[in-house]
């Protein structure tokens, strides 16, 4: 019997490393996602800033 809950418990590590390791491959293909989109954002705040004029944005009209 005691065989039995040793063959259990050795596949239950299995799934737990499996799970862990499914886990971790998941944080880092969404990290990566992430920063592909942050650098995108990035590359594009620059292009419109960029193609504006100089003194765009620079004054805030508070008064309607």
């Amino acid at each position: 019997m005691s065989d039995i809950s040793q063959v259990t418990a050795a596949g239950a590590g299995v799934s737990s490393q499996t799970q862990i390791f499914a886990l971790n491959k998941t944080r880092e293909v969404t990290a990566q996602s992430v920063l592909s989109l942050v650098d995108g954002a990035a590359q594009s705040a620059q292009a419109i800033q960029a193609s504006n004029p100089a003194h765009l944005g620079q004054k805030i009209d508070v008064k309607a």
